[in-house]
């Protein structure tokens, strides 16, 4: 892989600011297409929150937890084009409750994951509700939940998905937002599909764009700053980019940044975006708490989703292993939890996190082990903007586009809603070629 200082008389077709997995993608997928293609990464690795470290054998995540939402979408659809191992999970999500367990193998089955008739009852009112034409309630959905729904089970049901797969609590997002999740999940046949996992983990599908990218001849640079992003008249034309202590100014016709909406526009040498910033700060990213634990058997019983209403603070958990026993030692699983923050004493969270597992796994202490724990806020988020309130691909400056988790289509959550806006900026640029 061509890795190093580019030449200050370059000019690229694109240039890709970051290579989180939206900068991946995007310039994989360019590449692909037949553009020059180079992406700068700040850090001294790349996949930003979409890759592992080894740890004692153990494949532990920089932030996504080795799973993919769905078989059917862009994420999977731009595995297969690239040769991408992957697995589907046995099962689509399984909840523990205070006194029981259940499961289902695809999203048709859900109601069966309720434990009282009222609760299902429940579920389908609100099914009916965000099957009719979109309207704005003005409330989150967990004021339309206790005002419309009045079901404790049902609240606990949205809660553990909510706080896992958008690490918001139910008050955090908007109802309008909750339902064309809903009904994206509905409508594209995702009811029938069930998740799944890469082989070789998030790092799996890393390894594999950077083939891609080196294949057809793009450049990969990492420890490389990207200082600024130059405007001309309205137009994003280039770059300056700090690379071994040397700042160069490079050019390229199509700029991609996977900054984060606020890093984005920090970049740019422009009063005129300085009322953008002041709301993007204004905005709390998403926060969260991963509890990564080796375990010495199959804790789970199946390779999905497990949803946790019985936890205080873990809403939900993976064992990735179940399908790649490779992410561990041999004979080892890896689990995986996903908590949200819901206050700044991470120590205290974290315990409560703990102690939710020991009332999960009577035998916790027998059989697992924590190997670390990861906290995601700050310049480190679960999420650069709260889902419903995401950025579009397409900026106000021509030639100028952003992907990444603060830049996720409507109604496209995690990791999908991330592939499905690169593809987005990649057909935008492809299109503007036969202009």
């Amino acid at each position: 892989m061509p890795i190093g200082m580019p030449n200050k008389l370059d000019s690229y077709d694109v240039i890709v600011a970051g290579a989180g997995i939206g900068g991946l993608l995007s310039a994989a997928m360019l590449s692909k297409n037949g553009f020059s293609v180079i992406v700068f990464e700040r850090l001294s690795f790349i996949g930003g929150r979409f890759t592992s470290f080894n740890f004692k054998g153990y494949e532990i995540p920089s932030g996504a937890v080795h799973m993919i939402p769905n078989s059917r979408g862009s994420f999977t659809k731009i595995m297969r084009e690239f040769g991408i191992d992957y697995k589907k999970t046995d099962v689509w999500v399984e909840y523990i409750w205070d006194d029981h367990r259940r499961s289902c193998r695809n999203a048709a089955g859900i109601f069966n994951t309720l434990k009282s008739t009222s609760a299902r009852l429940a579920l389908a009112k609100v099914i009916f509700e965000f099957m009719q034409p979109q309207k704005d309630l003005g409330i989150s959905f967990g004021e339309y939940l206790k005002s419309e729904i009045g079901n404790d089970d049902l609240y606990r049901f949205f809660e553990a998905f909510t706080n896992f797969s958008l690490s918001l609590s139910l008050e955090d997002i908007s109802s309008k937002a909750m339902f064309g999740i809903l009904r994206n999940i509905l409508l594209q046949g995702l009811l029938l599909d069930n998740r799944v996992v890469p082989i070789g983990g998030c790092k799996g599908v890393i390894k594999g764009l950077k083939e891609v990218i080196s294949a057809h001849n793009g450049k990969i640079v990492t420890n490389a700053d990207v200082r600024k992003i130059l405007v001309h008249k309205a137009r994003a034309d280039g770059v300056v980019v700090k690379v071994g202590g040397e700042c160069m100014e490079l050019t390229g016709r199509y700029i991609v940044s996977n900054l984060g909406p606020i890093k984005t526009y920090e970049k740019i040498d422009r009063g005129e975006y300085s009322g953008v910033l002041s709301e993007l700060r204004w905005k709390k990213p998403p926060a969260g708490i991963t509890i990564s634990i080796a375990a010495s058997k199959d804790m789970l019983g199946h390779s999905g989703i497990t949803l946790t209403p019985i936890g205080e603070r873990v809403c939900g958990m993976v064992q990735p292993t179940a399908i790649d026993p490779s992410l561990a030692p041999e004979g080892k699983h890896l689990l995986l939890t996903h908590q949200i923050l819901k206050n700044q004493n991470i120590k205290n969270e974290i315990e409560l996190g703990i102690a939710d597992l020991h009332k999960i796994f009577p035998d916790f202490d027998e059989q697992c082990e924590i190997l670390c724990t990861h906290s995601f806020h700050s310049d480190w988020p679960a999420n650069y903007i709260t889902q419903g309130e995401d950025l579009p691909n397409r900026t106000p400056i021509e030639n100028l586009f952003m992907v990444g988790d603060g830049n996720k289509p409507p109604a496209h959550i995690m990791a999908e809603g991330v592939a499905h806006g690169a593809k987005q900026v990649v057909d935008a640029i492809c299109a503007s070629q036969h202009k």
